[in-house]
């Protein structure tokens, strides 16, 4: 049983947010690209992970739990997917890495040849792992929990592979994972079906979820390298404005009330939760203080200090919104 799904990735879709609205000349335009097709990659492996877990189905209680974020020792640590079974816990490091993959030993690297021959040394998955093992034991043994942990670095893409002396066999492809997992065997009943059901719920309840925001410091943005405007919530122009207390779009002429929102979700993934009168202004390109303040007043934001000096505080719920427009 699924305890936990996995959504889009926040960074994944700030990441769509800043593209869509970063002037193309900013210095950090290609820099920003880059990260985005890496996420979209990254979250493409882990998808279809997921969809190859699907077929696995067996006959003992188990749980499944994708994209944990929980914190030992005062450090965080992400864990793609994990499996409970009775006997052991399985955890799963996902990645999207296409390409000839070299695994080299002494020190453990993968290097991944690209198609015009280039080489380059990637992050060990491997090690990842093994810290990520670690903090997860000594956070079961916190919750009084012990019991053998297995892992598997999974593979998205079929790549052409090689190994050089490293005798291993957590490195499987993607596909292979439900059989992999068949074929492991229940040597011991540690947890009940009750006790796996509480574990999932615990774990669930320790997630902490990742908030990248804002990324204007990231990526070195500032206000006037930022297309301003509502774009239109139909044919996706940035053309909408202001008129008879509604917004029209200029291109197709769709009506929306609440277009706003969409903007202030972009506005928080940017720049962050603080919003003045003023930069609402710039950022919806309307000319209204009134207006403006009248936008502002939501059940998803609040304001401290008064006129000019106010300030609007925009909650992270907003993100909850028609989360679909950004996926």
């Amino acid at each position: 049983m699924i305890y936990k799904q996995r959504k889009v990735p926040e960074i994944l879709v700030g990441q769509q947010v800043l593209l869509k609205r970063l002037r193309p000349n900013h210095p950090n335009f290609l820099k920003l690209q880059k990260d985005c097709y890496n996420s979209q990659a990254g979250f493409g492996g882990e998808r279809d992970f997921d969809y190859q877990m699907r077929e696995f189905k067996p006959d003992y209680p188990y749980a499944i739990l994708h994209d944990l974020y929980l914190q030992q020792d005062q450090v965080y640590f992400q864990i793609d997917s994990l499996l409970i079974t009775p006997s052991a816990i399985i955890v799963f490091e996902v990645k999207n890495m296409a390409g000839k993959l070299f695994i080299t030993q002494n020190p453990t690297q993968f290097i991944k040849e690209e198609l015009g021959g280039n080489r380059l040394v990637l992050k060990s998955p491997i090690e990842e792992l093994e810290r990520k093992k670690y903090f997860l034991t000594r956070w079961l043994k916190d919750h009084d929990t012990e019991l053998p942990l297995l892992d598997f670095v999974v593979l998205a893409y079929q790549n052409e592979l090689v190994i050089e002396n490293l005798a291993t066999d957590k490195v499987v492809f993607a596909y292979e994972v439900p059989n992999r997992l068949r074929r492991l065997e229940n040597h011991q009943t540690i947890l009940s079906n009750d006790e796996i059901r509480q574990l999932a719920h615990q774990l669930k309840t320790h997630h902490r979820a990742f908030h990248p925001y804002p990324l204007h410091g990231k990526y070195e943005v500032s206000m006037s390298d930022i297309q301003s405007g509502v774009f239109c919530t139909s044919c996706q122009h940035s053309q909408m404005t202001w008129l008879s207390k509604t917004w029209r779009c200029l291109h197709c002429g769709h009506r929306d009330l609440k277009a706003h929102f969409p903007a202030l979700q972009d506005w928080y993934c940017i720049f962050g939760p603080h919003i003045t009168n003023n930069q609402l202004r710039q950022f919806l390109s309307i000319n209204s203080r009134h207006t403006a303040r009248r936008l502002l007043t939501t059940p998803n934001t609040n304001v401290t200090g008064s006129g000019r000096s106010a300030i609007h505080h925009i909650s992270s719920k907003i993100l909850l919104m028609n989360e679909s427009l950004h996926t």
